[in-house]
């Protein structure tokens, strides 16, 4: 079970490790309703006494909610319960409805182009892409010069996703649920292995508490807007589609 120093929310005394702590085990609770989730900073505000009282109301069985969170109090030992009912990442797998967003987010091409210009070629260039999202090495590229199936783009895709799907298994060590764990991997299959494994999204998700330069996941996540030095409008909508999908479970291209 986990542990707070003190009181967390209204009149409470609100120590950042707390608060951060009470919103990341209300972020994991499954609720009748869709709920946004709160973003994880030392700071109190309306939503988290809101989503306190919410809590104590459905799952407490408390007529009149305080939107308060003592230490041992029932609404804590309740919180951790609740939270616990989550899978953890790595029982879970990529969804269908992950792999049909990054489909469509990466679509379909079934001859080689550019991936900097969009630009079909005829001859290997750094950066020649084919099918869904497929980088081809140089020594691939005579498998692929003549373009390829959609059937063999299909078996591709999936051979391409085995490895980003792993890292997400095997790097995030605490308690998330199935459009986090999809989200994470659209994430990692764009910025890479190397990327996603030592990113401060990464260290953010296993520990809310990890020292980074960003105050929450969020803003961690979408300081992934650059390529090439210079932040992509491209980048900007394909960051916020799959923010859409971790805190909203919303699966839907931009």
């Amino acid at each position: 079970m986990k542990k707070i120093n003190g009181s967390v929310g209204q009149k409470g005394t609100n120590v950042p490790s707390d608060v951060k702590l009470i919103k990341t085990l209300l972020n994991r609770v499954k609720y009748k309703s869709t709920e946004n989730k709160l973003i994880v900073t030392g700071q109190v505000g309306n939503n988290l006494i809101d989503r306190i009282k919410l809590f104590q109301k459905d799952f407490v069985k408390i007529n009149n909610p305080n939107g308060l969170i003592e230490p041992g109090d029932k609404t804590f030992k309740k919180l951790n319960e609740s939270s616990d009912e989550v899978k953890i990442g790595t029982h879970l797998t990529f969804s269908t409805k992950g792999i049909n967003l990054l489909q469509d987010v990466e679509q379909l091409e079934l001859k080689p182009y550019d991936d900097h210009t969009g630009e079909e070629v005829s001859e290997w260039v750094d950066g020649a892409t084919i099918g869904y999202g497929h980088y081809i090495l140089k020594n691939e590229w005579d498998l692929y010069k003549d373009g390829i199936t959609k059937i063999q783009s299909v078996a591709l895709f999936k051979k391409d996703l085995q490895p980003f799907i792993t890292t997400v298994k095997t790097k995030v060590r605490s308690d998330i649920t199935q459009n986090e764990f999809d989200a994470l991997v659209i994430l990692a299959f764009n910025i890479g292995v190397g990327g996603f494994s030592s990113s401060s999204v990464l260290k953010l998700v296993n520990s809310p508490l990890a020292n980074t330069p960003y105050q929450s996941i969020e803003d961690a996540w979408k300081a992934w807007n650059k390529s090439e030095g210079k932040i992509m409008n491209g980048l900007i909508k394909r960051r916020q589609c799959e923010w859409d999908i971790y805190s909203k479970a919303v699966y839907k291209r931009w």
